[in-house]
């Protein structure tokens, strides 16, 4: 097992800051495992130690932003990472993505090959946009991959993979047949890549509304069964009422299917399904109030929950609090709301409660930005509504000054 470890030090410009190694095991749901995890010193120094079985895309967050790299078992990698200043106001899932400096690493060439032959794609797509995409010089493809091949000797697999998969997609373009030929050249009787980036990326594009015949089916049963979990998934969120039929097929995918990856798939998506769906459980938290006291989630389990994060302040977050202060004294105790503002913001926050008096629980996030993660936070403010026995009811919610009380009101009913 030793060859299988893998080594990140480095350093980060943030002084202990939560630093983790992820990597991609599910490419269809963008599913994340987590290999390595631990804190940047007073100095911004770091580093991670994990297992992994092969070479994969991966992600070193800092904090809850990313910047994405590939990792080889048994390889070494020193980076530095710079996080970019921000917008206070900004998101956490919004603010400008950390940038990486490979200094050095011992996968062979494996991360240099892949980041140089895609500057090379990307240049030619740049630069010879007009002949590829409207005068369909397929030409220009075998160019793109003798520049490659003068610039660098590739041997290993994964990079040759990636690489032909990143020009198949500059070649639909060329060809604009609505991916006909590149299916047949690249996909048809060919192995299912479940683990590189760019086979996958080009297969959600061609296969997104593609009819599957009986004929394709059986030469490609592997492939055909990652296309129907990929339509079916989209078909889930597109219509309520396929739902339930949605999740047999693929639970029947799946105790057909003779691979762990599409097993895989099947329960990452159903997951997916019910991680926030209504009488699902709620990520519980324990946080600390602005009078000191520990709350948890589960302290309301008897009541109606409305689950408020925040971040900075603005018209838009003035405005929402007083309506959410005109709601409260309507709800009195039928509903429980619960403000959680991020750590840096918690100040101004507790300033505005005590000047406008509201009286519910503000609680300090504090470092557990993880906790944002777990409910998908994508904006602030961003609202949630949880049934009792801290179930969820909506994930998220509506803002106040929409149609939150209507449906509160619904759900107050049930």
């Amino acid at each position: 097992m030793a060859g299988n470890d893998v080594t990140i030090t480095g350093r980060v410009n943030k002084a202990s800051a939560l630093m983790r190694l992820m990597v991609y095991d599910d490419l269809l749901n963008m599913h994340e495992t987590l290999v390595a995890e631990g804190y940047s010193d007073d100095k911004g120094f770091f580093i991670l130690e994990g297992k992994v079985d092969k070479i994969m895309p991966a992600s070193i967050y800092v904090g809850l932003e990313g910047v994405d790299l590939v990792v080889t078992p048994g390889a070494s990698y020193e980076v530095d990472i710079v996080v970019p200043e921000v917008d206070p106001q900004a998101s956490y899932f919004e603010r400008e993505s950390p940038t990486l400096r490979m200094k050095t690493t011992s996968d062979h060439g494996v991360y240099r090959q892949i980041v140089l032959s895609e500057m090379i794609i990307d240049d030619y797509v740049l630069n010879y946009f007009d002949d590829l995409y409207r005068r369909r010089q397929y030409r220009y493809l075998d160019s793109i991959r003798a520049t490659i091949d003068a610039e660098m000797d590739i041997k290993n697999e994964y990079v040759l993979q990636q690489n032909a998969y990143k020009i198949a997609a500059v070649q639909m373009a060329v060809n604009a047949d609505g991916g006909k030929k590149v299916i047949q050249e690249y996909y048809d009787g060919k192995p299912v890549l479940y683990r590189c980036m760019s086979y996958m990326d080009l297969f959600k594009d061609l296969f997104k509304n593609y009819e599957l015949s009986d004929e394709f089916a059986r030469r490609n049963p592997e492939l055909s069964d990652l296309v129907n979990i990929y339509q079916m998934r989209g078909l889930y969120y597109e219509d309520y009422q396929s739902r339930s039929w949605v999740k047999k097929q693929l639970q029947s995918i799946k105790q057909k299917s003779k691979s762990s990856e599409i097993k895989n798939m099947v329960d990452n998506t159903l997951n997916r399904f019910d991680r926030f769906a209504q009488g699902a459980d709620a990520p519980d938290f324990e946080l600390q109030s602005s009078d000191g006291s520990t709350v948890k989630l589960s302290d309301y389990k008897n009541t109606m929950v409305l689950l408020q994060f925040v971040d900075g302040s603005s018209r838009t977050v003035e405005h929402q609090f007083e309506v959410l202060s005109d709601l409260h004294q309507q709800w009195q105790d039928s509903v429980q709301l619960i403000t959680v503002s991020t750590k840096d913001q918690i100040a101004s926050h507790r300033k505005r409660f005590e000047e406008h008096r509201y009286n519910w629980p503000l609680l300090n996030l504090g470092n557990d930005i993880l906790l944002l993660e777990r409910y998908e936070v994508r904006t602030f403010p961003e609202y949630f509504l949880i049934l009792p026995g801290t179930k969820i009811g909506q994930a998220p919610a509506p803002n106040p000054d929409r149609s939150l009380r209507e449906n509160v009101t619904k759900l107050l009913k049930k």
